[in-house]
């Protein structure tokens, strides 16, 4: 029994037809055989497939290098942290010399004696202090904030005293974290993950009911931060915060990515992908501390680092890993709170489009009747 008309699929090998518009004079044909139809159908004109692709990667590749470039070319410091337990005379003429190298470089704190700028040091309120007392003149620094940081302010001080001065390193990094960096690979590579995961969605299922998206978001987190936690904590221990730590924060920013980047999907369209690879892969890396801290960054971009998931999370895993705990609850709500911003207004734009949409079918029925 015919319960209706059957059509034969397009051939994708056919030559165009007049019927098929302007479009099909420049739609690509299937030069490599096997192409599904589908494929071939959405194809774009020969014109926009050479131009297209030519002008994204240029503009996303010299947004990168512009950013990276401006932000870590010559990086100086702006109202740099640095503590002082020290008399008032040195600390006065070491305050002075700063100032005059760097003005506006630095922010000064005065403590009373070396144990207390210990402690600043190591609970991540200075990332350096110059000791004056009994003992003579050093410097504490915690060398858990990477080489480079630690460099420039030793660097600093020592111009500033006139002399070479001892360092101690109060809080050094672990034996598989030599350099600091693995913080910052970690996070950028999870971000690069979450990115990739929202495309891929969006790909395979554009229509995809958001519930179910939100399902396999959460099992792409959590799938993230367990795999993550076994590299970076277990197998290499380059992470030395606990394993259920590094996995927590990890699958929040896998989270807080993948809905940051589903939503600028379903926001900008085609467009998403290079707002999305700007916004976070970019920006969000760039402003992440995982280099160096913010205070280092241009004015125009040290602000992002304040609420940008990438430094978030660089921040709770430092804090966890080193300075017993500073700043894990308040990465762990920023990360949080991207995660659940994003679908909130995704879900916000969904049902707006739900409601448009039987608006729009009336308005074309009536269109057509009136034809």
């Amino acid at each position: 029994m015919q319960y209706g008309t059957t059509s034969t699929p397009p051939d994708p090998n056919a030559a165009p037809t007049a019927d098929h518009g302007r479009h099909a004079k420049h739609a690509l044909v299937d030069s490599e055989p096997g192409l599904p139809a589908p494929v071939l159908a959405a194809a774009a004109g020969a014109r926009k497939a050479m131009l297209v692709p030519v002008i994204t990667a240029l503009t996303i590749g010299a947004v990168f290098v512009a950013v990276y470039l401006a932000a870590f070319h010559a990086p100086s410091a702006r109202h740099q942290p640095l503590g002082i337990a020290a008399s008032d005379k040195v600390a006065a003429r070491t305050e002075l010399a700063l100032n005059n190298a760097a003005p506006d470089g630095y922010t000064f704190y005065r403590y009373t004696d070396a144990e207390a700028a210990r402690q600043a040091v190591t609970h991540d309120k200075v990332p350096a202090a110059l000791v004056d007392d009994g003992h003579g003149m050093r410097v504490l620094v915690a060398g858990a904030q990477g080489p480079s940081t630690v460099s420039t302010l030793v660097t600093a001080v020592t111009a500033a005293a006139g002399k070479p001065v001892p360092v101690k390193d109060v809080l050094p990094l672990a034996a598989g974290d030599s350099r600091g960096l693995s913080v910052f690979y970690a996070a950028f590579g999870v971000v690069l993950a979450g990115f990739l995961f929202a495309v891929s969605s969006y790909q395979i299922a554009p229509r995809l009911r958001l519930a179910v998206r939100v399902v396999s978001m959460l099992v792409f987190a959590a799938a993230s931060g367990v795999m993550v936690a076994l590299i970076a904590h277990t197998a290499l221990d380059a992470l030395p915060a606990s394993f259920a730590v590094v996995a927590v924060v990890v699958g929040l920013l896998a989270w807080a990515s993948a809905a940051a980047a589903g939503l600028l999907l379903r926001l900008f369209g085609p467009l998403g992908m290079p707002v999305a690879s700007v916004v976070l892969l970019i920006l969000g890396n760039a402003t992440s501390g995982g280099i160096l801290p913010a205070t280092y960054l241009p004015a125009w971009l040290s602000p992002l680092a304040s609420f940008m998931p990438p430094a978030a999370a660089v921040r709770g895993l430092r804090g966890a890993a080193y300075f017993h705990d500073t700043h894990l609850a308040g990465a762990m709500l920023t990360l949080a709170a991207w995660g659940l911003g994003c679908l909130a207004l995704q879900y916000v734009l969904d049902r707006v489009a739900a409601r448009r949409k039987p608006v729009e079918a009336q308005t074309a029925s009536f269109a057509a009747a009136v034809r």
